[in-house]
């Protein structure tokens, strides 16, 4: 705890500056989250025994993580993975199918969710909409810990995630809410537009720790790696961020808020 605390206090202003410097160091600093994180995912990979595909990976992954945006090539998808099958077929049998499903599938997970950390900064205002995901995330995390470690009995999903408790998720899903509540008389959202905002966050940054504690489960690893003292790897930091990042993008985009 010790550790996650230093870390926190160390890591979070750091954050909030860059967010703040937005950009190209917005750009940058995401960007490498997305490197380290898909290098965490194929690591996972190979010690479960499988081949990853390295320089496919991560082409399919710098594509992905910018869809959506004006630097967005849909043609450019199809060669690499044209390319990719072409490798596959002529590597065989050092690759098999397994290898390049798992592969593709890291590049897309990692790309496409991270992606839409870094696009957080292309909407209007954008550190006010950058610190409101954060916030709502790490109230998502910290009371679903807090609540769950004081009064959680009944396991959520134990055969993904030993730790979680139905009662640490309500805490979580609440704390959610009143974060975008708060955030709500800060800004130009109305009252139901935050409580909505609340619910789908609530709900999506959940699901992100779970998703990403069953794909540990699947490998037979406990953290992706141990990059931050205290939290475990890139991925284990930002597993729920990347859920709502999308949901809060969206909703802000689309939905006018």
């Amino acid at each position: 705890m010790k550790k996650r605390i230093i870390t926190a206090l160390l890591g979070i202003p750091a954050v909030f500056l860059i967010a703040w410097a937005g950009g190209i160091y917005w750009l940058g600093f995401v960007a490498l989250i997305a490197i380290i994180g898909l290098y965490e995912f194929y690591r996972g990979i190979k010690t479960f025994g499988h081949q990853p595909m390295w320089v496919p990976g991560y082409l399919v992954m710098i594509i992905m993580f910018f869809t959506g945006s004006e630097w967005s090539n849909e043609a450019l998808l199809i060669a690499v993975l044209l390319l990719t099958l072409t490798f596959m077929v002529l590597l065989y049998p050092r690759y098999h199918i397994i290898d390049l499903a798992a592969s593709f599938f890291g590049a897309v997970y990692v790309g496409l969710f991270i992606g839409y950390i870094w696009k957080l900064a292309l909407v209007p205002d954008h550190f006010r909409v950058i610190v409101f995901a954060l916030l709502l995330t790490w109230a998502s995390d910290t009371g679903a810990y807090f609540v769950g470690t004081w009064f959680g009995k009944h396991k959520m999903i134990p055969s993904l995630s030993p730790n979680k408790t139905w009662e640490g998720f309500i805490g979580g899903f609440m704390a959610t809410i009143l974060v975008a509540l708060a955030g709500g008389f800060l800004s130009a959202l109305s009252p139901f537009q935050s409580i909505m905002l609340g619910i789908i966050v609530g709900l999506a940054a959940p699901v992100g720790d779970l998703f990403a504690s069953g794909v540990k489960r699947g490998l037979g690893i406990k953290d992706f790696g141990n990059l931050i003292p205290g939290h475990g790897g890139i991925l284990d930091r930002v597993d729920s961020l990347m859920c709502v990042a999308p949901v809060v993008y969206f909703l802000i985009l689309k939905g006018g808020v």
